[in-house]
């Protein structure tokens, strides 16, 4: 875990560095501090449209990528918040909204007494039947009597 350590000296200098636990401690007296705190840290990063985020080691130095921000050398995926901007965000509640639109359904009865049919309308607005009928038929749309109900019932729309 990473933490953002604060630190301001007697001379007026303040600093702020990345730091881990392990790096924490500090010598208030020795280095002239005189006011010091620490919070925990996340790199903050914009999400990509494709990529994941991965971190990247280099001999000389760490990186965050796609985003290319150099990190402390320690940072794992915990330590990184990946913010989604808006015109993102605009998009993905579409696809939700698009998701959730479920495909049209009607159910009838068998005039044979044999069970049920059912008409389903596909996204590009053909309608379907399980029914022997549909599937007998040279001109399914119009061989099938369900297809025929739900068209002069304009159910459709």
């Amino acid at each position: 875990m990473l933490f953002e350590l604060y630190l301001e000296f007697e001379d007026g200098r303040v600093e702020s560095t990345i730091v881990t636990a392990e790096q924490t401690t500090i010598h208030p007296q020795r280095d002239n501090i005189r006011h010091s705190g620490c919070k925990p840290f996340k790199y903050k990063v914009e999400k990509h449209s494709i990529l994941p985020v991965t971190i990247v080691r280099f001999p000389n130095k760490t990186m965050i990528y796609p985003a290319q921000i150099e990190c402390h050398p320690k940072t794992t995926l915990n330590d990184i918040i990946e913010i989604i901007p808006e015109g993102q965000i605009k998009r993905v509640e579409t696809q939700i909204e698009v998701k959730r639109e479920q495909p049209k359904e009607w159910k009838f009865d068998s005039s044979s007494g044999g069970g049920t049919y059912t008409v389903k309308q596909t996204k590009t607005g053909k309608l379907l039947c399980d029914c022997p009928g549909y599937f007998r038929a040279r001109d399914r749309e119009k061989g099938c009597k369900h297809i025929q109900e739900i068209r002069s019932r304009n159910v459709q729309d």
